[in-house]
Order: C-alpha cells, then sequence, then structure tokens
C-alpha cells in the first residue's frame, strides 16, 4: 500500500517559544512543513527553518483565512494537517496515523482540542484540523475561519465524509496575558468584518455570542444581553433569508438558534423561545443541544402556568418534555466522554427530569434525579439548586437555605440561587440577608424581568423563571 503524504501548514507571528515544539510533534508523521510568517520580530522563522520547514514571509492583512490559504496554496501532500505554532499533536504511531488516511471515505477529521490538563478546550474552533489536499478545501472568514463552505461541497461532489478521529490537538501556549492579546485581537477582526458585510450573518452571529456570558449552555441575563439579542436576530434572520443558499445547514446554526433561545429565556420572553425551538427542531431533530433547549423552553412556560394545576396545557407540555427527554435517551452517544456535549447528555436530562417532577408535586421523584445529577458531578450547581427546591416544596426551609448558599459559594454565576434564595430568606423573617442577596441579584443579572425592584417578590407573586 503507497504511503500517503502529508503537509503541516501553520501560520506564525512571535512563537519563537513554542514552534519548535509544534512541528517536532509532528516529524514522524508528515513529508513536508509550510510556515506562513505574518511578520514575527523575533527567531520564529529561524526555529522552524531549522527544523526543515519552508518559511513564507506573509504581510499580515487582519485575516486568518487569507493566511491559512496561502499555506494551502502552497502544500503538495496528498493530505494536510493544520496546528496553530502554540499546539502539539498527542503522540500517535505512523502505521495508524496512515491508516486514517487511507479510508477511502474519508474526506477530513476532526480532532479534539484540549489544553495542557487534557480538559476539552473551551470554544474552540478549526476542529477540522486533517483533511485531503484538494483546491476546493479552503478557509472561509477574516476569524473564527473554518473549512465549512468547500468541505460541504467537496463532500457533497465526492460521497466523502467528515468523521472523527482518536488524535489529540494540545494547546499549551495559552496564558492569560495571551488569551486577553488574542481576544482583543479577534474582536477588532470581527467588528470591521460585520461593518464591511453586514449581510452575512456569521458575523452577526458571531458579535452576539462575544457579548455573551454562560453557565453550561444557559444564557445569564446579564448586562449587554439585549445587545447581544439583537445581533442574534439579525443572524437568524439572514440565515432564514439565505437559507436556500446554505444548504445544508452551516453547524453553526445549531450554536446560533441554541443561544438566541437562551437569550429569549434570560429575559422572560419564554413563547419566543419556544417559536424558535419548534423551529430549529425542524432543521435538526436529533441534536442534543437541540431537544434539551426545546425541553428547557418547555418547562419555562410550565413554570409560568403552573397556577393552573393539572389544566390540559400543562398535561400536554409535560408530555412533550418527556417525550423529549426520551428522545435524547434513544440517541446513540459517540461523544468523547470528556467533553462537554457528554456532560450535556448526562447531566440535563437529570436536572430537566427533576425540575419537571417539582413542578408538578413529585417531590421524592425530583430529589432521586438530582442525586443521581450529583452522583456523576458533586459540583452542578442545578442540581444542588434543585434539592434545594425540594426541601423548600417539603417545608424544610433550613436545609434549602443551606442548599442555597452551597449553590452560591460554589457557583457564583447561579442567578436562580440568588433569586430564590433571598424569597426564601423573607419568608423566613431575615429581610436584611433576604436585601442583600436581592441586591446581588440585581447588580449582576440586570437583564433578568425580576430585576429592578427594591425587593424580591413574594414567592407566591410570580414563578422562577
Amino acid at each position: 500500500m503507497k504511503r500517503k503524504t502529508v503537509t503541516l501548514c501553520l501560520i506564525a507571528r512571535d512563537e519563537e517559544a513554542t514552534i519548535g515544539g509544534a512541528i517536532k510533534s509532528v516529524l514522524a508523521l508528515v513529508d513536508e512543513i509550510i510556515v506562513v510568517d505574518t511578520g514575527s520580530r523575533d527567531n520564529t522563522a529561524i526555529i522552524a527553518e531549522g527544523y526543515g520547514a519552508r518559511v513564507v514571509d506573509m504581510p499580515w492583512e487582519g485575516d486568518f483565512a487569507l493566511a491559512r490559504n496561502k499555506a494551502l496554496d502552497m502544500a503538495s501532500g496528498d493530505w494536510v494537517l493544520v496546528l496553530d505554532a502554540d499546539e502539539v499533536l498527542q503522540t500517535v504511531r505512523p502505521v495508524e496515523f496512515q491508516r486514517l488516511l487511507h479510508d477511502p471515505s474519508a474526506a477530513a477529521y476532526i480532532l479534539r482540542i484540549t489544553d495542557g490538563a487534557g480538559r476539552p478546550l473551551a470554544g474552540a474552533c478549526n476542529r477540522v484540523r486533517l483533511f485531503r489536499n484538494h483546491p476546493l478545501l479552503r478557509f472561509t472568514y477574516p476569524v473564527r475561519e473554518n473549512l465549512e463552505t468547500g468541505l460541504g461541497a467537496y463532500c457533497r461532489a465526492t460521497g466523502h465524509r467528515v468523521q472523527e478521529a482518536d488524535l489529540e490537538v494540545i494547546n499549551e501556549g495559552e496564558t492569560p496575558q495571551r488569551l486577553q492579546a488574542a481576544r482583543e485581537r479577534d474582536q477588532r477582526i470581527l467588528h470591521l468584518a460585520r461593518e464591511n458585510q453586514p449581510q452575512e450573518p456569521y458575523f452577526a452571529y458571531l458579535v452576539g455570542r462575544s457579548g455573551l456570558n454562560l453557565l453550561d449552555d444557559d444564557v445569564l441575563p446579564t448586562a449587554g444581553v439585549e445587545k447581544s439579542l439583537v445581533e442574534l436576530r439579525q443572524a437568524w434572520r439572514l440565515s432564514e433569508r439565505g437559507a436556500g443558499k446554505m444548504t445544508p445547514a452551516p453547524s453553526w446554526l445549531e450554536d446560533l438558534g441554541c443561544l438566541l433561545i437562551g437569550c429569549h429565556l434570560a429575559v422572560g420572553d419564554t413563547t419566543e423561545a419556544r417559536r424558535l425551538a419548534a423551529d430549529l427542531l425542524a432543521i435538526h431533530p436529533h441534536r442534543p443541544q437541540v431537544i434539551l433547549k426545546a425541553a428547557a423552553a418547555d418547562l419555562a412556560r410550565l413554570r409560568s402556568i403552573t397556577g393552573a394545576g393539572g389544566s390540559l396545557e400543562c398535561r400536554q407540555i409535560s408530555a412533550r418534555i418527556e417525550s423529549l427527554l426520551d428522545r435524547i435517551d434513544d440517541l446513540p452517544d459517540r461523544a468523547d466522554p470528556q467533553s462537554a456535549e457528554s456532560r450535556r447528555r448526562r447531566l440535563y436530562p437529570l436536572r430537566f427530569r427533576g425540575e419537571l417532577a417539582l413542578l408538578e408535586g413529585r417531590i421524592s421523584d425530583a430529589v432521586v434525579m438530582f442525586e443521581r445529577a450529583l452522583d456523576l458531578d458533586p459540583g452542578y450547581s442545578f442540581a444542588w439548586l434543585g434539592m434545594a427546591e425540594c426541601c423548600r416544596y417539603a417545608g424544610d426551609r433550613k436545609r434549602a437555605l443551606k442548599h442555597y448558599l452551597h449553590t452560591v459559594a460554589g457557583c457564583p454565576q447561579n442567578y436562580r440561587a440568588w433569586l430564590w434564595g433571598s424569597r426564601l430568606m423573607r419568608e423566613m423573617d431575615c429581610p436584611g440577608n433576604a436585601q442583600s442577596w436581592w441586591n446581588r441579584f440585581c447588580l449582576e443579572f440586570p437583564a433578568h424581568p425580576a430585576a429592578g425592584g427594591d425587593r424580591a417578590p413574594n414567592l407566591l407573586e410570580s414563578t422562577p423563571a
């Protein structure tokens, strides 16, 4: 079997501390190394050349895709491997690597991207790092660049598909200073792109996303969420308008839809959240994240009408939530056990089933669900919050307060604990502590519909959103 050749493509600027390690990690796997240097003032080029790389100087024009495509244009291997200069590829035997390259059905491979401690890197993009060398496979977008457009066209034309590989890219160069500098640089590029291409939904999506604060997948009602909501709505409208040009749907559309649903839930617009969830389910009926967001929207509606007791609408929504969570259980689980998706699939159904049981008055069932979630993740704040609610419903206010305190101590971003805890303290005739918690809630989460008053309303006056 003839050996497949591989070209390593890197772009770099002032990376003398890390580029040698990046290249060294793949020397046994690649046949050619192309480094596009976008203006280094240190020894980056000299070090790369010392490892046999061909270094090409290119002025930085504020466009990552342009720089990456310059390297791809010069690649002569059968396959291309893309790394950043502060990344290394985890050790893999050359024979196993070649086995991937000889798969006749593979167009490209998605790799795991982790930090130095082996944890999945939050917000990692460009996870397609190993792909066939073909003119269609070129990066698009000046920031958070990806191969998606060309890769989709290539797969449709050839019948090949994108697969996941048991390969890990480790980012060892991230420091708080580098992260902050990269974040500021990317924001400058992104906002310029947004201004220059106002009809491009991807840029509106990225701008909206960059302004959000998240707890797990929940959008937090912090300052600025309304501005992000405007951008995300615009991105959704532009995506709908260009639907005929975006078939199949781009991968980021799922995240856009879920963030948009989360924003509407954060500001109390349950009706729009549920409408969007229905639209997104029609596009991605088997995606766990989408199914769970639809369940979250239905739970929010159920909370808002919980006073209706056993009404027909309550029964219908409860049945729908159960059906959605059953659908999650029936899906095959191919995710990396350490990934955010795997964690989501294990914990969220337990949380939502617990919350549903609470709303239906089945306290013992709710306790079972939350305890199972805590067995999987002892620090899961929503499970501790659920246990607090179970104690409150059972009349054990002191234990409920203890669980609220545990929740905010372990996860100060869980705004529901501040809100519900302040209400409980007022019930317990602790007005000073209640007001302190309420003030913290209003200060940190001003976009929540309950924020802004002098004190938290009585538990019977409104239902937690």
